[in-house]
């Protein structure tokens, strides 16, 4: 089994969501990728699958910045479900600025704030701090 069987991916940018769902799919510790172009049909998919008892994924990795519903967005309408202490979130963004980061811890779901691009070292890293 792995430690996680199923990872959203929420990034807007197809390059940077693909090469993350290949980094992914070539870590041991990573099962299923399904990538959403931002947080609305993200948030619809895990609205979908906990109306449905279905699998909830182990790990959001979550973009900031992106159109439609961004990454702040997308905690916000995440904090208010009651399923929401299940969910892992790592936000995965270019952003440095402090007050991003800051606000980020600030949610119970961020486990981790992470600099694009992801690399195998930056996975292991996220292992390690998730285990």
């Amino acid at each position: 089994m792995k430690s996680f069987d199923l990872v959203y991916v929420v990034e807007d940018d197809a390059i940077t969501s693909k090469i993350t769902e290949l980094r992914l799919r070539q870590h041991a510790a990573f099962g299923q990728v399904q990538r959403y172009p931002n947080g609305q049909p993200a948030l619809e998919a895990l609205l979908r699958a906990a109306a449905q008892r279905a699998k909830l994924p182990d790990l959001i990795l979550l973009d900031l910045n992106m159109p439609v519903m961004d990454g702040w967005e997308f905690l916000d309408a995440l904090a208010v479900q009651a399923w929401q202490e299940l969910m892992r979130v790592c936000v995965l963004t270019s952003s440095i600025q402090p007050d991003d980061i800051a606000k980020a811890h600030a949610y119970a779901e961020v486990k981790g704030y992470f600099i694009k691009p992801l690399s195998a070292m930056l996975l292991d890293q996220l292992v390690q701090q998730l285990a």
